[in-house]
């Protein structure tokens, strides 16, 4: 695609004029996504990551972590849009309780494979990246600091959207516009 910085920087404005704009959609798009997340990650550690191990505590404290993160998923994205008003700020605060929690028995569960022989990092990693989606919603929660945070992320992507902007249009007037010339051979003809 020829415009691909003009068509990006386009969309990118726009979204960051939305956030500017609607700052509490976001954060619901934000608890209903992350909600969204943790059911598929309750699946997912059903399904694969309760099997790498035949520890019974292990599997316990996996199992445990499954279900309780399809059911706080859940929660998250049904709750709030079935009662609506402050539902949203309840479910942020699940949210974070539960992310916390399975950081906490994943670094558990990881500790329980120390000697097992099976690689580790991925599953610290795992839990780091919990932590770290816990931190956000903490960041985001309170009504003004939360809105605040939102609009500067939509300040940004409206900046970069405009930057895009410019770099396409900048980028345009230094193109060169080549023409292709077809020249025969006359040796082929004289033949």
């Amino acid at each position: 695609m020829k415009r691909w910085y003009f068509i990006s920087g386009i969309l990118a404005s726009i979204l960051g004029l939305l956030v500017i704009i609607f700052p509490s959609f976001w954060i619901k798009l934000v608890v209903v996504m992350i909600g969204l997340a943790a059911i598929a990650y309750g699946i997912y550690c059903l399904k694969f990551t309760k099997e790498i191990f035949d520890d019974l505590y292990y599997r316990k404290t996996i199992l445990i972590k499954s279900v309780v993160s399809i059911i706080a998923g859940a929660m998250a994205v049904l709750f709030p849009l079935a009662i609506g008003g402050a539902a949203w700020t309840a479910m942020i605060w699940v949210l974070i309780i539960y992310l916390l929690a399975s950081a906490a028995i994943g670094f558990y569960a990881a500790a329980l494979l120390k000697d097992s022989g099976i690689e580790r990092k991925r599953y610290i990693v795992e839990n780091l990246l919990l932590l770290a989606a816990a931190v956000v919603l903490i960041l985001i929660s309170p009504r003004s600091l939360g809105n605040a945070i939102i609009r500067l992320i939509g300040i940004v992507t409206l900046l970069a959207g405009v930057a895009l902007i410019a770099f396409d249009y900048l980028s345009s007037k230094n193109e060169v516009k080549a023409e292709v010339v077809d020249v025969k051979d006359d040796t082929e003809s004289k033949s």
